[in-house]
Parts: C-alpha cells; structure tokens; sequence
C-alpha cells in the first residue's frame, strides 16, 4: 500500500498489530486459567494455557508503549533530519528489534522459572498463589523466587521509563525545535523564509500527532 512507503505508517501498523493481539489476551481472561484456580470465575484452561497467555501478555505489557514510545523517537529523528525520510530511515530496524529485545527475554525467563501464573484478570508474569510473595504464611507453590522479584523490579523500571521519562522528553525536544523554528522565520528571508515556514508547519503537525497519541495512551493506563 502507498500509505506503508512511510516509516511513520509502518510504526502505526506495528503498534496497532500489538494492540489487538493484547487486546485479545486480556478479552480471553481468567478462561486460560487452570481449571479450579481459587477466586477466578470462568477458569477454563490448564498450566499450558495460562503460560502461553502470560508470554504474550508479558511481552506485549511492554512492546505497546514501546511503539507508542518509538514515535517520540521517531519525531526527533525526522526534526533532526529536516524531515528527509531517507538519512533516517536506518532507524526503523533498529526500533522493531529493540521492540523484542526489551520484552522477549524478561517474558522467557519468567516462563523458564514457572513465575507465568494466574494473575487479577489474566495469567501474567508473577508468582502463585497471587501475593504469596508479600505473606509470610502463605508459601509460593511457582515463581516468587528473590531472583524473579529483581527481574519483576527491572521490568517495572523499563515500563516507567518508557511511558513517563522517554515521551516527554522528546515531546520537549519538540517544543524546543518549534521555538527555534520561529526565531529563524523571523531572520530569515525569501526562499530560505519558505523553508522555514514549511519546517516550523510540520513541526508543529508532527508534535500535534505525538502528543495525540501519548495523551491517548497515558489515559487508557
């Protein structure tokens, strides 16, 4: 399709192909879990199903905001590059595979120390029973190990930086730029003003799109 000649475009489908498959793990619910798991109604499944439910939803806890991340990034490139696809396109394979780089292994580990378990509403990197790691009467039958706790500690850090530290910071970035853009409109003059007016409109499209899509994320966390 025309429209998936953009780097931009091809960002959106992979978010969006997240998205579903997330959306479809959290729609399957508690009916993945093992038959018999204590306080979940429509438990349905076995230890198979609530781990391969777990893995993706593991994966996928941090590849969404993630992309929606990669599009700040993204931004900053295309400002940093007067908008010239073509000297940043280079990026793009290295934004899918940090994607699977900082999701991937954190969700192979937890599936490796049986700590993929039922969890609230769906199974999920954690330990079983739900909590047993916070009392001391009750004993961790899978995961809940000192080890998978650092790892569950590190995969919340990634998750806060990736949805509060990485998209604001670009963001300001952004408005940085746009100011800068005005102060050259101002001095510059004939084809040179053209240009600048151009660079200063999709400046401020592009930020308008960024802020967009992280005000819509941060509002359905």
């Amino acid at each position: 399709p025309e429209k998936l000649k953009r780097m931009y475009h091809r960002l959106i489908l992979a978010m969006n192909i997240c998205v579903m498959i997330y959306a479809i793990t959290d729609f399957i619910g508690t009916w993945a879990m093992p038959v018999g798991t204590p306080y979940r109604i429509g438990a349905a499944g076995n230890q198979a199903t609530c781990t391969a439910q777990g893995f993706v939803s593991t994966v996928l806890y941090l590849t969404v905001p993630y992309y929606y991340s990669s599009l700040s990034i993204y931004s900053c490139f295309a400002v940093l590059n007067s908008f010239k696809e073509e000297k940043y396109r280079h990026i793009e394979k290295w934004l899918h595979f940090g994607a699977m780089c900082i999701s991937l292994p954190v969700a192979v580990f937890f599936a490796a120390r049986e700590g993929i378990n039922p969890s609230i509403t769906v199974c999920f990197a954690g330990e079983y029973p739900f909590g047993c790691d916070q009392d001391a009467n009750v004993p961790c039958q899978r995961g809940g190990d000192d080890l998978s706790m650092v790892f569950a500690q590190i995969y919340g850090v990634i998750y806060l930086c990736i949805t509060l530290i990485i998209p604001p910071t670009s963001l300001l970035f952004l408005y940085v730029s746009i100011k800068k853009a005005n102060r050259d409109r101002n001095r510059s003059v004939g084809k040179k003003k053209v240009i600048d007016e151009f660079r200063k409109a999709a400046l401020k499209d592009i930020s308008a799109q960024s802020g967009l899509y992280l005000l819509s994320f941060w509002s359905t966390q």
